[in-house]
């Protein structure tokens, strides 16, 4: 497979000059990939970086904003789905979204792969959903150094799953939390949450504003 299919960069989302990618290898390979990739800048100049993703789910996962509307049809008086997880980088507990990796052998799309989160992870589903990007995109990049991307959704009024999908092992520290958007704005800013959650939060928060009236500030 070619380095670029590997873990390449689409080059039509931001004008920019050529990075050629002359050499990618794989160094570790468990559940994410390590891979010493060689670049060779527009000038001339070559490069060796570390690069990390995860092949097996296309370098791709989604996140879900799940938002529950008040009878009063005020944002302000709505909550949110948000969890609490253990994350094993920082070796903390933090708060994030329902997300997870997308997996070609189960999805048939990214919106699926975002239903089957919320079903496993906070154990809702239904709802009105919306993809918090532009039609077509590729995903946005987790990291600098990460080939993973992610797609963030909204979902509008999911209900109880009535068979939520078992989640894995490693997620038994999950708490599933329902928030009001004040308390969310809080969490927002805290410095606790995972920065793809962080994003989407924004990303929704500006979303339901522009059918909303305005948020008190």
């Amino acid at each position: 497979m070619p380095p670029a299919r590997v873990v390449g960069t689409p080059r039509d989302q931001l004008p920019s000059d050529r990075f050629d990618i002359l050499e990618e290898r794989v160094v570790h390979k468990r559940y994410l990939t390590l891979y010493d990739r060689v670049v060779r800048y527009p000038e001339g100049n070559v490069h060796s970086f570390d690069v990390v993703g995860h092949p097996a789910a296309d370098f791709h996962f989604c996140v879900v904003f799940a938002f529950h509307p008040s009878p009063s049809g005020r944002l302000a008086d709505g909550q949110v789905t948000m969890l609490t997880e253990y994350a094993q980088g920082p070796n903390c507990i933090m708060h994030c979204l329902p997300s997870g990796s997308y997996d070609p052998q189960k999805h048939t799309s990214w919106e699926a792969c975002a239903r089957a989160e919320l079903s496993e992870e906070a154990h809702l589903e239904g709802g009105t959903w919306h993809c918090l990007l532009p039609a077509g995109h590729v995903g946005v990049p987790e990291t600098k150094w990460c080939a993973n991307r992610f797609t963030p959704f909204l979902c509008i009024g999911p209900r109880p799953a009535m068979q939520p999908r078992p989640r894995d092992a490693e997620e038994s520290t999950i708490q599933v939390l329902s928030v009001s958007v004040s308390k969310l704005r809080e969490l927002m800013g805290a410095g606790t949450m995972l920065l793809p959650s962080l994003a989407t939060c924004q990303w929704a928060l500006t979303r339901l504003e522009a059918v909303h009236a305005p948020l008190p500030a």
